[in-house]
């Protein structure tokens, strides 16, 4: 029988390793789009449904209901780290005419647990108290909302005043604009592997080339 050196065997055992770690990565990235793929029925695409995005910043938890009378109740629940201040909130694919008021808002300024003195809010809103409603467009595809402050959306709330959601998709406003360039990592992480994100990808050209011009 051939006899291996220490160092052939230790080679051996790195590149075994080395492996082990390359299928375990392969079998969680395949894991994680089946994870998205299986996220939302697929026979919602971006040729007969929508989907909607937006920075929601300084939130830790937000929640929305479908209210459109002719068309089925969906809910939507999001919740953020606290280290994340843009809060980027992608929705599941809805039904084009869909309206979603918002149901639960929750968070602070600062540091988003408020130990520096900054404003707390935590709010629940019943079907009477449409303070923030976002009313989808009737044509298939993806929308930007770009970015909502939670402490205005909160503010008004308080007041019983209804928050002006943007227009979707308006390059006019730099912070759509901005909203549509920063939003990558989120859209893949929802939907990366899937129509839906080659769908955002060609939204964005769009929309950035046509400002451009």
């Amino acid at each position: 029988m051939k006899k291996h050196s220490k160092k052939h065997v230790v080679c051996l055992m790195a590149a075994m390793v080395c492996a082990a770690l390359f299928l375990s990565c392969e079998t969680t990235s395949s894991a994680a789009n089946a994870e998205v793929a299986l996220n939302y029925d697929e026979s919602m695409t971006p040729e007969n449904s929508c989907v909607i995005y937006f920075s929601f910043f300084l939130n830790t938890e937000a929640a929305f209901r479908q209210i459109n009378p002719e068309l089925d109740v969906d809910e939507q629940h999001f919740e953020y780290k606290k280290s994340d201040f843009q809060c980027w909130t992608v929705f599941k694919p809805c039904k084009p005419g869909s309206r979603y008021m918002l149901t639960k808002l929750k968070g602070s300024e600062g540091d988003m647990s408020g130990r520096f003195g900054g404003t707390i809010w935590d709010m629940d809103f019943d079907p009477s108290q449409q303070i923030f409603v976002i009313d989808v467009p009737k044509e298939p595809g993806v929308y930007c909302y770009g970015w909502i402050d939670g402490l205005a959306v909160a503010r008004n709330a308080s007041k019983g005043e209804v928050f002006q959601v943007p227009v979707p998709n308006d390059m006019t406003d730099w912070k759509a604009k901005t909203a549509v360039k920063r939003a990558d990592k989120a859209f893949k992480k929802a939907y990366g592997g899937t129509p839906w994100y080659d769908a955002y990808l060609a939204t964005k050209d769009k929309l950035l080339n046509a400002r451009s011009k």
